[in-house]
């Protein structure tokens, strides 16, 4: 196990732990199914330029008239910066084509989530607990298309699940992004170009890819979750902190089961650890009384702020 999470999976590798992502609490991981060598595609370009142009270059033609290949919806709770920063994210993906054998890279379509990238400030996972950065949200677009991609039965190349478990996505198959630390990638291995359809509302993000199908039908298989592990508690305080309420940390494999005529022909297994979801409890910092008009008789120390806990 050589992620930062010991996130792992059957016939895949972990990325070695960068100082940057373990910062950001994220599971690190590079998808390399059995019998394909590593380093046989170049990741996409950086910049979202390439992405949105070779979408762009012929977008409105490429849908008419293609099955769609699959298609996935995260649910979410109405909130601005979600609207703000999924429907950039959507309008940057929307109209994209894949090329067979092309790598498919949401940070080299999307791009970096900053102010200047039209992005706003927003909640994401940061050292086990909620912060508030630019960007904030888009992980439900990256789970939407992960999970597309999953369902095309596509080469996924890399993704990474978030460090603790959130109840909206599905278990053992969701995907966070970092900007210059963690991507998600897929190859589009199906011999056949790819559109990718993207639209959001206020409470949903739906990922579509349009093309011709690999396979009859991918399915996904649950397992059981294992190594059940309590949450602890953190004390924390400032104008920045994130109330967080508890959830158990545990492992849970994922099969996808690649199905032509009825019958199964391939399978994989994604093993995935989720930490403890700490509580996190705001509290106020007292503040320090005026001196009184007239010496009193004794000196009471004020009480100090709490500080976090260990767990």
């Amino acid at each position: 196990m050589r992620s930062a999470h010991r996130l792992t999976d059957h016939g895949r590798f972990g990325l070695p732990a960068m100082a940057g992502a373990a910062a950001l609490g994220l599971c690190l991981t590079l998808l390399i199914p059995a019998g394909r060598a590593s380093g046989a595609e170049a990741p996409a370009p950086a910049g979202a330029a390439a992405g949105r142009a070779a979408g762009a270059a012929g977008a409105a033609g490429a849908v008419a008239g293609l099955q769609e290949v699959s298609s996935f919806t995260v649910h979410f709770p109405a909130a601005p910066y979600r609207t703000a920063n999924i429907g950039r994210a959507v309008e940057l993906i929307n109209g994209s084509v894949v090329r067979p054998g092309r790598t498919w890279s949401f940070n080299g379509t999307v791009g970096e989530r900053t102010r200047e990238n039209g992005f706003v400030d927003g909640i994401m996972i940061n050292d086990g607990r909620y912060v508030k950065a630019p960007g904030g949200g888009v992980s439900s677009v990256a789970t939407a298309m992960y999970n597309a991609a999953f369902f095309a039965g596509v080469d996924l190349v890399e993704h990474g699940a978030h460090s603790f478990y959130i109840e909206r996505y599905p278990a053992g198959r969701e995907a966070t992004v970092a900007w210059g630390t963690l991507d998600l990638r897929w190859r589009n291995d199906s011999g056949h170009p790819l559109t990718i359809r993207a639209e959001s509302t206020d409470t949903s993000v739906t990922i579509t890819l349009l093309g011709t199908k690999k396979y009859d039908e991918v399915r996904a298989t649950e397992g059981p979750r294992t190594d059940v592990t309590p949450p602890g508690a953190r004390r924390a305080s400032g104008p920045d902190c994130e109330a967080q309420t508890p959830l158990e940390g545990f492992d849970v494999a994922v099969d996808r089961v690649f199905v032509r005529q009825g019958l199964e022909v391939g399978r994989q297994t994604f093993r995935t650890h989720y930490t403890p979801r700490d509580e996190v409890v705001c509290t106020v910092e007292p503040t320090q009384s005026p001196s009184p008009a007239s010496p009193s008789p004794t000196a009471v120390p004020a009480s100090p702020a709490p500080s976090p806990s260990a767990g």
